[in-house]
């Protein structure tokens, strides 16, 4: 189970009041009427908001901010993992927005990047189809990964823009458009590589928001932990997931078995998600 960060807990809406997360504008009592709007997925949604709203309000204010924005497709290329709630919140998009052509096609090209990314980088691609616990996970992403040759198959190749840019994970909502500066000596002596079309350290502290507040609620909702040995389920990579629901869930389609995520409180999930037998890799 996540561990749960001292302070008060984020405000709870009431009975389902809020827009639906799948993206439908709709109120969610309305539309996944059966999704608890104390859910995993609820709540990761409107840290979502909160930080867009942060970053929005950031850019409205300063006359120095990065060029990150709808479009830029710099880092869409990157390697970076995501949790499972943050992948199945895509996959509800999806489901929603696109056509099953369109669906099926993300299911092909994540294949395609499983090939290549096995051919160019053997060592990522070990570590990312074999079981590791997180400290592992983490040493191979930290000496293994960098930019592959290939895009997220989210992505539109010919107009370089996100095909689920309402629904896109934490990382991409921050990476580039913000910075978790703490203030300490350490921190400001970490080397920072952020994209080629942004300078790293202070100047990129400079045209960004600070949004370190938030980081330790977004790990709290990414974070599940599995089984009597407390193991984090792991996360992976867009394509990645879109592999594993493939093969081994409803095939090259958006429908997935459960719906923890989305169902139950999250104090419910992450109590069914201990007890089970077992860790999930």
């Amino acid at each position: 189970m996540p561990n749960m960060p001292d302070g008060e807990a984020a405000p709870m809406p009431s009975e389902g009041n809020e827009p639906c997360f799948c993206g439908s504008g709709r109120k969610m009592r309305l539309c996944h009427k059966s999704a608890s709007p104390d859910s995993r997925a609820a709540r990761i949604v409107r840290l979502y908001r909160e930080v867009e709203q942060e970053i929005a309000d950031y850019r409205a204010s300063s006359p120095k901010q990065p060029p990150c924005r709808e479009g830029c497709s710099s880092c869409c290329s990157d390697y970076f993992p995501v949790s499972q709630v943050e992948f199945e919140l895509l996959l509800v998009y999806m489901e929603r927005h696109w056509s099953k052509a369109e669906i099926e096609e993300a299911f092909d090209r994540a294949e395609e990047n499983l090939l290549a990314l096995k051919q160019e980088n053997p060592p990522m691609y070990d570590s990312l189809t074999r079981p590791v616990d997180r400290k592992g996970e983490l040493e191979a992403v930290r000496h293994h990964a960098g930019r592959n040759s290939f895009p997220c198959p989210l992505l539109d190749r010919e107009n370089g823009r996100c095909r689920v840019y309402p629904a896109r994970p934490f990382l991409c909502r921050t990476h580039g458009s913000s910075h978790t500066f703490y203030g300490g000596w350490r921190e400001r002596l970490q080397p920072e590589r952020i994209c080629e079309h942004i300078d790293g350290g202070r100047a990129h502290r400079k045209i960004t928001p600070n949004i370190a507040d938030y980081w330790p609620r977004y790990e709290e909702l990414a974070d599940v932990r599995v089984g009597p040995q407390r193991r984090l389920l792991r996360q992976y990579p867009i394509f990645y997931w879109l592999v594993l629901y493939g093969r081994h869930g409803g095939g090259k389609t958006t429908a997935f078995g459960g719906r923890d995520n989305f169902d139950l409180p999250i104090g419910e999930h992450n109590a069914r998600m201990a007890a089970h037998g077992s860790a999930t890799n």
